[in-house]
């Protein structure tokens, strides 16, 4: 009996061990660039992830940007969080809490073949600095494909709707990211994954055309249960109007409790 609950403890641990491996290969959006995957994280998986963005622009003072999500897998794929953002702006030196949001996430199927993972993200936004009113929501819909054995290919599509849309504005934009990520060091090593993505998205002036961005990044396991992030992002070209950044840089931390 005493080795039945020995092999049990064993295989416990490196379930466990496992998923926490794994984790750096999940990815979601903000950690480092903009795309999804089509899987949650795991059931009963309490994450906490931070990150840190500075923006660049060409005409105007730099854009520091926190970001906090405390993600829970309430269910089989199956996610739901909660999030705050605030930013510091160099050019008039005043540090503002932006926006609470609530997401919610659900993988409805798993690859199978050649037929590609699919799910969908819905994220609502709601300003709390009371300079702004409304509600900003986005419904994203991932699909997830592998390339080979292990790189995957990801696309998102995007629909995003503003309640409350300042004058000049529109009130529906769409959008799309092709992302792709491949596990670097495999077989010695299955700790790193490095990300590439481009991306579209319309501008939300109604006189503006369409702003598009490139981006690479590394997502790095560095615990059992810790995962660090980087990532570069530029943007290629930009509606007139919308101010460019040609360079946007992103660190995070997250770790599972």
């Amino acid at each position: 009996m005493k080795y039945r609950f020995a092999t049990i403890a064993i295989v416990t641990a490196l379930v466990g061990s496992a998923m926490a491996q794994s984790d750096h290969n999940n990815v979601d959006k903000e950690r480092p660039l903009r795309f999804d995957d089509a899987y949650s994280i795991a059931y009963r998986s309490l994450e906490l992830q931070n990150g840190f963005r500075l923006d660049t622009f060409n005409r105007a003072r730099p854009l520091y940007n926190f970001r906090s999500e405390l993600q829970y897998g309430f269910a089989k794929n199956k996610d739901i969080s909660l999030g705050l953002e605030s930013s510091y702006n160099a050019a008039d030196g005043k540090t503002r809490l932006n926006v609470a949001e609530f997401s919610y996430f659900e993988g409805l199927r798993r690859e199978i073949g050649n037929a590609p993972a699919l799910g969908y993200r819905v994220d609502v936004g709601l300003p709390v600095d009371g300079t702004r009113r409304g509600s900003e929501t986005r419904l994203r819909g991932i699909l997830t494909k592998s390339l080979h054995q292990y790189d995957k290919i990801h696309l998102n599509f995007d629909v995003n709707y503003s309640s409350a849309p300042n004058i000049g504005e529109r009130s529906t934009t769409l959008g799309a990211i092709l992302g792709y990520s491949s596990p670097v060091g495999y077989p010695r090593h299955f700790n790193t994954t490095m990300l590439a993505e481009f991306g579209v998205e319309q501008s939300k002036l109604d006189a503006g055309g369409v702003n598009g961005w490139v981006g690479i990044g590394m997502r790095k396991q560095v615990s059992t249960t810790a995962v660090i992030d980087f990532g570069l992002q530029s943007d290629v070209f930009s509606a007139k109007g919308n101010s460019r950044s040609p360079v946007r840089l992103t660190f995070g931390y997250s770790f599972n409790f």
